[in-house]
């Protein structure tokens, strides 16, 4: 009599139980993209906390300012002891004007290197103001003074008074005018004390109708 053969009563797993069903790709990569875009956003809206937003526009900036070789714009401005200035008013003398805030990191960082400069330029006669815009004027002032700041210091905090002429985009700017009120050079960078002694020589220089 042939013997039943012995019957297997072990369960059977197949693939599925075997292995762990992989998440679908589609939807890894779906969340791998908005982890990225939630990344970018974040540090996009912390950087606008910072003024970032109004800074780094170098191609759109120069494309508004006056042009090189045209004059300076007039405008007038209210200095940090309360007295009001033209732009005008420091004809026959170089020009060095800046346009800051102290909510712009890049401003924050050159201003030791803008103050050591001045020092070193004022005897040979330059003229330093730098417009704060953006920010109200007793925080502009306050910054300045804390920071040892001796050159003029001005505000605009709403850009009424210099916006319509020099409608600032990108922070720091730096436009260089010589004696006779013609714009030499525009810098739309953070400077160094050296790099400040090197552009300020395209203006300290006698103008040839002064020759």
């Amino acid at each position: 009599m042939t013997e039943a053969a012995p019957v297997d009563a072990s369960p059977r797993l197949g693939p599925s139980a075997l292995e762990a069903p992989a998440p679908p790709r589609r939807a890894a990569a779906a969340a791998g993209l908005l982890l990225a875009v939630l990344i970018i956003v974040g540090a996009w809206f912390v950087g606008g906390q910072q003024g970032f937003e109004r800074m780094g526009f170098s191609g759109v900036n120069s494309s508004l300012l006056p042009k090189v070789g045209d004059p300076a714009p007039d405008f007038v401005t209210m200095l940090s002891d309360g007295s009001i200035v033209r732009l005008s008013d420091f004809r026959g003398q170089p020009v060095w004007l800046n346009f800051w805030g102290s909510w712009c990191p890049p401003c924050r960082s050159e201003m030791p290197d803008m103050e050591a400069a001045y020092k070193k330029l004022q005897p040979q006669g330059l003229v330093m103001l730098a417009v704060a815009v953006d920010e109200p004027a007793s925080v502009s002032f306050d910054y300045a003074a804390r920071n040892g700041a001796t050159y003029l210091v001005a505000s605009d905090p709403e850009r009424k008074m210099t916006g319509s002429v020099y409608p600032i985009v990108n922070f720091p700017t730096h436009i260089l005018i010589d004696r006779e009120g013609i714009v030499r050079q525009i810098v739309l960078a953070e400077l160094n004390t050296d790099e400040f002694i090197a552009y300020a020589e395209t203006i300290l220089q006698p103008s040839e109708a002064a020759t």
